[in-house]
């Protein structure tokens, strides 16, 4: 009979051999799910963390890299701050009585500006930089698209506490950082893009604004323009909130304006502002517009048609209320005014100084025009719907100035 061949077991030095190899792999192993779940951890922390808060977020990720590297010090130092776009330096200790702000002018951050290259320090009492400080360094540059936003600085109380090694795992943290960031950014260049929209929509019909933001953040400073400018203002109702509660006022005013500023947006016009009772808008700018004046008349008596069916709605003492309108078209200065992060469009020259006076001059249901907008609106008349009567008035003097305008009287047919 055939005999059974032996296994082959290792002797007492190959056995410890691969126990050793065993025990190095499951080593590197654990260390790995450290590693990761470190970033795990930094990842999680932000989930609880409001995105506006950026000293927290970045306190939350630095705190974790202290606690579970043993490390004695991590710093972040952004090139550019998101809000107010200045250096700034966040940074955790393991005893939290650090004050880092020494990096600021220091040779390692203008050295991870110019290299883009990661540094090891083995001992930091060798550097002029850190005096005062024990142990050793190792700073990250933070790099997007080629260009450096900040750097990353850790650091050990023991000499020679980094390796080559480690920076696999920390180009991950940096890498995580930097998402953040440009996560961050897109955040806040969202949110400042729907604050822009919602101020531009207060002027602007939502065409406008789109053209407006296609060329760019609008910008302070103004350019000459020919354009028509209308005041609409209802007569009689300073009197009858004298009679009301101040609530009452508030409420019929936003139905008046509920009414009014659609128009003027449904017919390319600009809503530079409201006056107590008073609508101002424009035509004409900040889009060009050759037939500005024709639309500025098209909405003012669309909207006599609209202030027919808000008395309407309101009934009682409102029925008594009457619009009266001044208009003129003429060369003006339009474009933003107050500062970038508070933009109010507007109009400024005769043009509009005398559009306000025809209006003052305007009886109840009445629209005073000038010349210059009858001559450009006589050739389209036939097209315009609610003209009861036209008049030509002839030339009056417009109240506080010595100019004379020839002026022509418009009586809707619905008011």
């Amino acid at each position: 009979m055939g005999g059974t061949k032996p296994r082959n077991t290792p002797n007492p030095a190959e056995f410890q051999l691969i126990k050793n190899k065993f025990l190095f792999i499951q080593q590197k192993y654990e260390h790995k799910i450290n590693e990761l779940s470190i970033i795990k951890e930094m990842v999680a922390s932000m989930k609880s963390i409001d995105l506006t808060d950026h000293d927290r977020i970045w306190q939350s990720q630095l705190d974790c890299l202290v606690n579970y590297k043993n490390l004695s010090g991590a710093v972040l130092y952004l090139f550019k701050d998101i809000l107010n776009q200045q250096g700034k330096i966040i940074g955790s200790s393991f005893d939290n009585r650090m004050d880092y702000s020494f990096l600021r002018q220091s040779r390692l951050l203008k050295n991870l500006i110019t290299d883009k290259e990661e540094i090891f320090i083995d001992d930091v009492k060798n550097s002029e930089d850190f005096k005062g400080l024990e142990g050793s360094l190792y700073a990250i540059p933070m790099i997007s698209k080629g260009d450096v936003h900040g750097a990353l600085v850790l650091l050990k109380n023991t000499t020679q506490g980094f390796q080559a090694a480690d920076s696999f795992f920390y180009a991950i943290v940096r890498d995580h950082l930097m998402n953040t960031i440009s996560f961050q950014r897109f955040y806040f260049d969202k949110i400042n893009e729907e604050k822009h929209i919602m101020n531009l929509s207060r002027f602007f019909s939502k065409n406008v604004v789109d053209k407006i933001l296609e060329s760019g953040r609008p910008r302070l400073g103004g350019e000459r323009k020919n354009a028509c400018i209308i005041f609409a203002d209802i007569q009689g109702f300073t009197a009858l909130s004298e009679t009301i509660p101040p609530e009452e006022v508030v409420v019929i005013l936003n139905d008046f304006f509920s009414h009014m500023i659609p128009i003027v947006f449904k017919h390319s016009g600009t809503l530079d502002k409201l006056m107590g009772d008073c609508v101002m808008a424009i035509f004409g700018a900040p889009m060009n517009d050759e037939k500005c004046s024709l639309h500025g008349v098209s909405a003012v008596l669309e909207m006599f048609v609209a202030f027919k069916h808000f008395k309407q709605k309101k009934g009682g003492i409102c029925q008594q209320l009457k619009m009266t309108v001044g208009i003129n078209t003429g060369e003006l200065i339009a474009g933003f005014l107050g500062e970038e992060n508070h933009l109010n469009y507007t109009v400024i020259g005769d043009t509009v100084n005398s559009a306000q006076r025809l209006q003052s001059m305007a009886r109840g249901n009445e629209i005073y025009l000038s010349s210059n907008v009858f001559d450009e609106i006589k050739a389209d008349i036939e097209t315009l719907e609610n003209i009861g009567q036209i008049n030509q008035l002839g030339e009056l003097t417009l109240k506080g100035k010595k100019q004379i305008l020839d002026v022509y009287r418009i009586i809707p047919e619905i008011c």
